[in-house]
């Protein structure tokens, strides 16, 4: 972690049973995820985008990539040190209650709030290329299953950080033996 980690503003959540106190979770969590979703904002319109990500504890930063082309690219591109948020989630079971106003899901999930902006240097984007590898190719080995990164292929990719600011962090989860919560497919 790095010496100046996000502010926790968890304590803000409406519903404070739910809210995340522990201080390793939410990295932990941001660890384990796949996907999240990048928010910006486009005048006056939200702009929501589905990505894969990767965090980075040391310098409490949120990376993504995509392509040097398109409405999330150029908002970051023309913006003066635009801000972002970014949010992933994970759901688990549904649960019923008397009334259909009590029903509820388990989940946990991390909301972060920051500046964000493009990375410049070339070694810099291979360094966070190489992370996603890492998460999302674990088996893999660079030079036996698929080529080294090439130059080119690093200087024509956008990698985006996220500096994470603040961050809350929420979960809701039942125990395991709950006799009425249920799998939606397993009812489906």
């Amino acid at each position: 972690m790095t010496d100046d980690p996000p502010e926790n503003v968890s304590d803000s959540i409406r519903y404070q049973g739910k809210a995340i106190e522990d201080p390793s979770w939410i990295p932990d969590f941001l660890a384990d995820q796949e996907t999240g979703v990048l928010g910006l904002v486009d005048d006056d319109t939200p702009h929501l985008v589905t990505q894969l990500f990767v965090y980075d504890p040391e310098v409490s930063a949120i990376f993504l990539h995509g392509a040097q082309a398109g409405r999330a690219h150029d908002l970051v591109e023309n913006g003066e040190q635009p801000r972002a948020s970014f949010t992933t989630s994970e759901k688990g079971r549904y649960v019923p209650a008397d009334e259909p106003v009590n029903f509820t899901v388990e989940y946990s999930s991390v909301v972060a709030y920051g500046h964000i902006d493009f990375l410049a240097e070339r070694e810099e984007k291979r360094r966070v290329l190489e992370q996603f590898m890492e998460k999302f190719a674990p088996q893999l080995t660079a030079g036996e299953d698929y080529e080294q990164m090439s130059e080119e292929s690093i200087d024509r990719t956008a990698v985006y950080r996220l500096d994470v600011e603040s961050w809350s962090g929420k979960k809701g989860w039942e125990s395991p033996d709950h006799p009425d919560a249920y799998d939606l497919d397993a009812v489906q």
